[in-house]
């Protein structure tokens, strides 16, 4: 009887495993619907296996079918998707992490909205695949060992070369540089201070009263300059008078600048005074007689 009951036990426990294995299989490859197919194309090491989740915008919407290498180093990824769902032309696939311990799945997006639907059977583009643990490790990585190529040069440069000696030195010069250019600039700033005292001392000297004789001497000067500029005016307000008076016809001076006539008569005047005294000049008892008593 006790015999009976571990047979049946064990034979519970055995197809309750067997059915735990089926049901998971069932629900890594989507339950008892298989779905419609669509297929991408990725490169070999992507990490992809048949059962591995497809998610569209967030959503699960079917798993991997199947893979399948070829010899052109790409894989062929079927695709099973639940009919109640449709993928728009424009949708794109691509391989993300699937948590953090490596697994993956393939995630589709949408890159806009289309009236027309991908059919059975297509080929759906794949886009860039993200960056995972593995990536991000491989990166953390190589920058460790950026870091310590710099630290092991910095150690050779400034330890074992003498860099770091040839720095102090340098700090040193520095200060001692700095100390001489402060010593220089505060006796530059006492010699400025008495420069600017003497400057005030000369000008405290000045007789205030022989500047306020020289301003009114100034003052009167140009006063005086004023009135002679005015009289200076005037005068050439009277000349040009004359002279205007000269080119018209106004006075007798106008009209001896300006009468031809006039300047004939004068001239012919002149002439015969010339020649009355010529004639005087050679016979002068013509004109003046001389008798005497």
């Amino acid at each position: 009887m006790k015999r009976r009951d571990e047979v049946l036990v064990g034979i519970v426990a055995t197809v309750a495993l067997v059915l735990g294995v089926i049901g998971s299989l069932l629900l890594a490859r989507g339950g008892l619907t298989s779905g419609y197919p669509v297929y991408s194309v990725f490169a070999w090491g992507s990490g992809l296996r048949p059962g591995q989740p497809v998610l569209f915008s967030g959503v699960t919407v079917g798993y991997v079918g199947d893979v399948s290498m070829r010899r052109d180093g790409f894989l062929v990824v079927e695709m099973r998707i639940d009919k109640e769902y449709q993928l728009p032309t424009t949708t794109t696939a691509r391989i993300v992490p699937n948590g953090v311990f490596g697994d993956m799945m393939v995630a589709l997006t949408v890159g806009g909205m289309t009236e027309d639907d991908f059919a059975v059977g297509d080929t759906l583009p794949a886009g860039p695949p993200a960056l995972g643990i593995g990536d991000v490790l491989a990166r953390v990585d190589s920058i460790g060992r950026d870091v310590q190529s710099l630290t092991t040069g910095l150690n050779q440069e400034l330890v074992q070369n003498g860099g770091l000696a040839e720095l102090r030195a340098t700090v040193r010069n520095a200060n001692v540089f700095l100390t001489e250019l402060t010593r220089i600039a505060q006796a530059q700033s006492a010699e400025l201070s008495r420069t600017q005292a003497a400057v005030r001392k000369v000008v405290s000297a000045v007789d205030s009263a022989v500047v306020d004789s020289t301003v009114k001497a100034l003052s009167g000067a140009a006063t005086a300059m004023g009135a002679l500029a005015t009289d200076l005016q005037a005068t050439t307000q009277q000349l040009n008078g004359v002279l205007a008076k000269l080119e018209g016809t106004e006075g007798s001076a106008g009209l001896l600048l300006n009468d031809p006539g006039l300047y004939r008569d004068t001239r012919a005047l002149l002439t015969r005074l010339d020649s009355l005294t010529a004639d005087f000049q050679r016979n002068p008892k013509k004109y003046v007689k001389l008798s005497i008593f």
